[in-house]
C-alpha cells in the first residue's frame, strides 16, 4: 500500500496555488473596477428635460403629462465636469412631440433628448350660433378648455381678442374660433353720421358729414359733407371720426 502523506501534501500545494491565482483575478478585477471612468447618470439628463418642459409649459399647458423615452441602458456618457446645458430649439412650441439637445462641455458630448407633451390648452369657442358680419358680443363667446389635438390653427385663447370683430363667415355654436373666421369691428357705419377733422396748418376744423360706406380704422372711406354737400375722402381714425389729409 502506497503512503498517502504525498498525495496530501501535493493537494494542499494545489489547492493554495489555486486560492492564490483566484485572489490575484479578483484584486484584478477589482483594480480595473477602480480605473473605469465615471459614467454620467442618465437620470440627471431625464430630470434636466422634464423641469424644463415644466417651466416652459406652466400656465399654458393644463394636465400636462410629460413622456421621455428613454435611451438604452447600454449607453454610456462620461461624467460631465461641468454644468450641463439644454438646447430647445422650438421654445414656442408647448406640446406635442419635440426634441431637446443636452450638451456637457468637457468632456464634449452631446445627446438628443426625445419627449411628448400631452394635456389640456385653453380656446375661445362660440356659445350659440353668430350670422355673417354679426358683431360678437360677450355672451356669444366662452373660454374652455381641450385636449390639445383637437385645437385649430390661430386659435383664440383669450375672450377679449374676440369681443367687437365681425364674423367672415356664420358660425355654429361650440365652434372654436380662429383669426381667420373674424374681421375687425367696423367704426364708422354707411349712412351714419360722421366728424369730419381736417388741419389747416395748426388749426383743426370740424364739420359734420354723412359716411357712404361702412368702414374699419385706418381705412379710407367716401363722406358727403352735410354743409358743403361735397363727396371728400376721408381716413377712419376712431368710431364715428374721420381724418381729411
Amino acid at each position: 500500500m502506497r503512503p498517502i502523506k504525498p498525495y496530501i501534501q501535493h493537494f494542499s500545494t494545489a489547492l493554495f496555488l489555486l486560492s492564490a491565482l483566484l485572489l490575484n483575478s479578483t484584486f484584478a478585477q477589482a483594480e480595473n473596477q477602480s480605473l473605469k471612468p465615471e459614467s454620467q447618470p442618465l437620470d440627471t439628463l431625464y430630470n434636466m428635460v422634464r423641469s424644463h418642459l415644466k417651466q416652459k409649459t406652466d400656465q399654458k399647458v393644463y394636465n400636462a403629462q410629460i413622456d421621455i423615452r428613454e435611451f438604452s441602458r447600454r449607453l454610456q456618457l462620461p461624467k460631465c465636469q461641468e454644468a450641463l446645458e439644454l438646447e430647445d430649439k422650438a421654445p414656442e412650441k408647448l406640446y406635442g412631440r419635440m426634441t431637446l439637445r443636452v450638451i456637457c462641455p468637457s468632456p464634449e458630448w452631446k445627446v438628443y433628448v426625445t419627449a411628448t407633451v400631452e394635456g389640456d390648452v385653453p380656446v375661445v369657442i362660440t356659445t350659440k350660433a353668430i350670422l355673417k358680419q354679426a358683431v360678437i358680443q360677450k355672451e356669444d363667446v366662452k373660454r374652455i378648455l381641450v385636449p390639445y389635438q383637437k385645437t385649430k390653427t390661430g386659435a383664440l385663447i383669450d375672450i377679449d381678442s374676440a369681443i367687437g370683430m365681425r364674423a367672415k363667415r356664420g358660425l355654429s355654436p361650440n365652434s372654436i374660433l380662429t383669426v381667420r373666421q373674424l374681421q375687425p369691428p367696423y367704426l364708422v357705419l354707411e349712412d351714419n353720421n360722421v366728424t369730419i377733422i381736417t388741419y389747416i396748418g395748426n388749426i383743426k376744423v370740424e364739420s359734420v358729414g354723412k359716411a357712404l360706406k361702412d368702414g374699419v380704422k385706418n381705412q379710407q372711406v367716401p363722406v358727403e359733407n352735410l354743409s358743403s354737400k361735397k363727396i371728400i375722402k376721408g381716413i377712419v381714425i376712431a368710431p364715428n371720426t374721420v381724418l381729411v389729409p
